[in-house]
């Protein structure tokens, strides 16, 4: 957009959808980069439904698994077709997790009221996701509404699907969401692998199979939920007379405090999250101390 059509759009439905995921391989038979083309393609859609503006995806994300996605020695992902080659945007939690603190700071600056934060890629990071608005909030006094979630858990609940990993959920979704990115002919080689991390499934069998029917059943209530979840945190919304956002030198303390305090409880990698080696955040008080 122009500067006027981006203020005029703004200021019609002041909210900002934020779209993250991990580009990492999803079986043979899917999109590199399914993780934040399903959350990029959904805000894109509640936006274009009912108003609001779409930020630039984030296609790094975290939790690479070394013996999946690249052990060091070139050994990656391996298809049917014999591609070995790690293939994945993995980067440390710590920039992560900074940058997206660095973009809400960034989101409220610009005159937001809310913002919409969705990650594709799930497994804990959405926990620390939302801890992070918490403690921008609490630091700053900003009367801008947060709300972070990874895109299954705004699927409707009578809904028979929820978070997989190359399953029939996820791969519906992409179905539906981009035609053309999905072709159930092809298989993941590696069974081992397939079936420690959900990798690769030969749907060619079995009575359950991803469609795009599917998909647009899944997709269809995740938009809708994400517009209900707008309109409520613009209802939510109190403005502040003389509100201005932190500078970057202010935003570099607030974050050094929210890492000092809270990082022990990151969830660092997906096995740790397999393992249900999870943190669970302590409240304010006791992180403060």
């Amino acid at each position: 957009m122009l500067p006027h059509e981006f203020l005029e759009t703004r200021d019609r439905f002041p909210v900002c959808y934020m779209a993250y995921g991990l580009a990492e391989p999803h079986g043979a038979y899917n999109a590199l980069g399914l993780d934040w083309l399903k959350a990029y393609a959904l805000v894109e859609s509640a936006a274009q439904l009912q108003g609001g503006i779409v930020a630039p995806p984030f296609a790094w994300h975290i939790q690479e698994v070394p013996e999946f996605h690249d052990d060091g020695k070139g050994h990656g992902w391996l298809c049917d077709v014999g591609v070995r080659q790690p293939l994945c945007s993995s980067i440390p939690s710590d920039l992560f997790y900074r940058t997206v603190f660095y973009q809400i700071r960034a989101v409220d600056a610009r005159g937001f009221h809310a913002a919409i934060l969705v990650t594709g890629h799930y497994g804990g990071p959405e926990r620390t996701m939302r801890k992070i608005c918490e403690y921008y909030l609490r630091c700053t006094g900003s009367p801008i509404r947060l709300y972070a979630i990874a895109d299954w858990e705004c699927i409707d609940k009578d809904l028979p699907y929820r978070a997989d990993h190359a399953g029939v959920c996820e791969t519906s979704q992409l179905m539906a969401l981009k035609p053309g990115l999905t072709d159930l002919t092809h298989r993941t080689g590696n069974a081992e692998l397939g079936e420690r991390y959900a990798a690769g499934i030969d749907f060619s069998t079995g009575l359950l199979r991803p469609t795009e029917e599917i998909g647009r059943k899944i997709v269809e209530s995740q938009v809708r939920n994400l517009c209900s979840s707008a309109k409520g945190l613009l209802a939510e919304y109190r403005p502040k007379d003389g509100w201005i956002a932190p500078n970057l030198n202010e935003t570099e303390k607030i974050w050094d405090g929210f890492e000092r305090m809270t990082r022990k409880y990151w969830t660092l990698t997906y096995s740790d999250y397999k393992q249900r080696k999870l943190f669970q955040f302590p409240e304010w008080d006791v992180l403060e101390k």
